[in-house]
């Protein structure tokens, strides 16, 4: 029997996902294409939904990681490194979206039906933000006045010709309120 490990199981139920869909993949396909046992499968998630969702945080969190590990250069202000890693968002999602569109739609209609992911994930872009520019209880507001440029919803919209204008005139509005 197949030694199983958290790459492995993902890597196939990736490669499952993306030939079937979400819907038709069973823990039974997954199972069989790693060579073991449905019960032996079910000694690492309890159920599909399990799976999924473990799928969708690992994909997050790997995507993420520049974001949340991201820091200032020492010599610019906090209003210069807000706007460098707000644009950084905007062009890591843009990128994702790019690179793999069809992964990137699998992964983010996933999470934005599970809204607790969703949810966690703004509350650490936001305390990001609150990091970077010292505002507190400020992160929210600003991530979501920048919604336009990291919401999987409004992907299909990132290539416009105005993009990078219309982050420059949101972030004008951000930076005449900056203390």
């Amino acid at each position: 029997m197949a030694i199983l490990t958290k790459e492995k199981i993902f890597s196939v139920a990736e490669d499952i996902i993306m030939r079937k869909g979400v819907q038709k993949t069973t823990l039974s396909d997954i199972a069989k294409e790693l060579g073991v046992t449905h019960a032996a499968f079910y000694k690492h998630y309890k159920n599909k939904e399990d799976l999924m969702q473990q799928l969708a945080l690992s994909w997050l969190k790997v995507t993420s990681k520049e974001l949340l590990e991201w820091e200032a250069p020492k010599d610019i202000s906090s209003a210069a490194a807000l706007h460098d890693w707000l644009w950084l968002l905007a062009t890591t999602k843009k990128k994702l979206y790019h690179d793999n569109e069809r992964m990137f739609r699998l992964y983010t209609d996933y999470l934005e039906g599970t809204q607790i992911l969703v949810k966690d994930h703004l509350k650490h872009l936001a305390q990001k933000v609150e990091s970077i520019s010292g505002l507190k209880e400020s992160g929210s507001a600003i991530i979501t006045a920048f919604v336009y440029f990291h919401n999987p919803y409004f992907a299909d919209r990132w290539d416009n010709e105005f993009y990078k204008e219309t982050f420059e005139d949101v972030w004008k509005l951000i930076a005449n309120n900056l203390p």
